[in-house]
């Protein structure tokens, strides 16, 4: 019997537009919370909604709700799937991982392996992107299930932001030091660690050379390493954005396949707005 493999992700994973449009990916929002209103991420609220109410309120941020899980779980049946591969950002920014990790115990209609990335936004997404390809190329369950496992291990993000304030309000500021932004400029270079919290991977005065020091640190990771996928994105800045793309091409940094957009509401919220990331998966 041939094996029908959907993924499932969630919004945090900021997965490729281009991706999310493909079948057999499903993708579950993350809610944002306002003190009137409650929006699903990346479905009927734009990270640029959000910047643009920042100054008024810094909403929260909740897990898919279990309601919308499960219909989710009954689409994927209902469309044909009996196997699931479960990508979610990591479990150290968000209890998405073990909710649906119980969930899915509790629905003998798949079956599954769930995986916490350890990750968050772009550097999730491409884990993703990477599974889907593997599907798409007719590996069975066990070869994709064995492959994600790989890129789980074989995955960096770094991200520079102007300021810590919406890291340190969403209470999502982990190990990352403090920096005396304002007074210094200095943009802290984030990253998580092996437990998927966010720590400092360094400092740098100003967007413009904490950009420079994000170069280096992916060509550090990348080394010798021909295949691999690439992602850059941006909050909000898009000049900025593709300033690092031209940085990490003319560097010689060109993925086997890369991609470049806005990072979803639910980053958004926690970073702010002019943030500039970018996730390697080597393969």
């Amino acid at each position: 019997m041939t094996e029908r493999i959907a993924i499932l992700v969630d919004s945090c994973c900021d997965i490729p537009e281009e991706y999310l449009k493909k079948s057999g990916i499903y993708e579950l929002p993350l809610q944002i919370i306002y003190k009137d209103k409650t929006y699903l991420d990346r479905r009927d609220i734009t990270a640029v909604e959000v910047y643009d109410g920042l100054e008024k309120e810094i909403p929260k941020t909740s897990l898919p709700s279990g309601e919308c899980i499960n219909q989710t779980l009954d689409e994927i049946a209902a469309d044909g799937y009996d196997h699931i591969v479960s990508i979610s950002v990591s479990s150290g920014l968000s209890g998405t991982y073990n909710f649906l990790k119980v969930l899915l115990e509790d629905d003998d209609r798949f079956t599954y392996t769930t995986f916490d990335t350890k990750q968050v936004a772009v550097a999730a997404g491409l884990i993703a992107v990477g599974a889907k390809d593997l599907i798409d190329a007719g590996k069975s369950y066990s070869e994709v299930v064995a492959g994600v496992d790989k890129m789980v291990k074989n995955t960096v993000v770094y991200f520079c932001i102007p300021t810590l304030e919406y890291l340190r309000a969403g209470g999502r500021i982990g190990l990352v030091t403090s920096v005396v932004g304002s007074m210094l400029k200095l943009a802290p270079i984030i990253t998580c660690n092996s437990e998927g919290i966010y720590t400092t991977a360094a400092k740098a005065r100003g967007m413009k050379k904490g950009q420079r020091l994000m170069l280096d640190l992916a060509k550090d990771f990348i080394g010798d390493h021909k295949d691999y996928l690439l992602a850059v994105g941006h909050g909000a800045d898009e000049e900025m954005g593709q300033r690092m793309v031209k940085l990490l091409a003319d560097n010689g940094i060109h993925g086997t396949k890369q991609f470049f957009g806005q990072v979803g509401p639910a980053l958004g919220v926690h970073t702010g707005p002019g943030l500039v990331g970018v996730g390697v998966v080597r393969l």
